[in-house]
């Protein structure tokens, strides 16, 4: 799909999307969009309020991923996609998975997996093995240094989202998110 016909561009190609400086009022929202009254959308055109929750939205998840990727390579030498993978076998039952079902619980295609897979084996952290009751399929599994890694990895990454995002938050910010992620994803958060 075109740009144009997404919405994102006028009919010149001209981006759509404008930067809204507002700043938010006592209550912490944002006076984009007006009194409450502006329609959920007009059509082709976002309304400003829908171009700040989309463009507020890719923001803040761009900017977490990245001071979130800068801290585990710092402290650790791990990309963030790595660190998601350790920290998710080191939850999995017996430190172990299913290749398929890792692409899944770290949202990665399935050659992304590969890679990553063969990096962190490349590391020492992962291996992978044959499963007993199909040979076809393998399991990803943290090696005795995959479960050192991830105790400190685990921390920083817990230490970073709550630095750069959840900190940032109040209480009823972050059940109104919790809400919006489950009504949003269909209940699939």
């Amino acid at each position: 799909m075109n740009s144009a016909r997404a919405g994102l561009t006028d009919s010149r190609n001209t981006p759509r999307f404008r930067r809204f400086n507002a700043p938010a009022t006592a209550s912490g929202e944002s006076p984009v969009g007006g009194d409450g009254n502006v329609p959920l959308s007009t059509g082709d055109a976002f309304t400003p309020r829908e171009l700040a929750a989309w463009q507020g939205l890719l923001e803040v998840h761009a900017h977490v991923l990245r001071q979130l990727d800068l801290k585990m390579r710092a402290a650790h030498g791990l990309t963030l996609s790595q660190s998601e993978v350790l920290i998710f076998l080191d939850d999995a039952p017996d430190q172990r998975v299913r290749m398929a079902e890792l692409a899944k619980g770290v949202l990665l295609s399935s050659s992304g997996r590969t890679r990553l897979d063969h990096r962190l084996e490349r590391l020492g952290v992962v291996t992978r093995r044959a499963a007993a009751d199909d040979r076809r399929g393998l399991f990803a599994e943290l090696t005795d240094a995959g479960r050192h890694v991830v105790k400190a990895a685990r921390a920083t990454y817990r230490e970073g989202v709550r630095a750069t995002f959840l900190d940032r938050l109040r209480a009823a910010d972050q059940v109104a998110l919790s809400v919006i992620s489950t009504r949003v994803s269909g209940g699939h958060v």
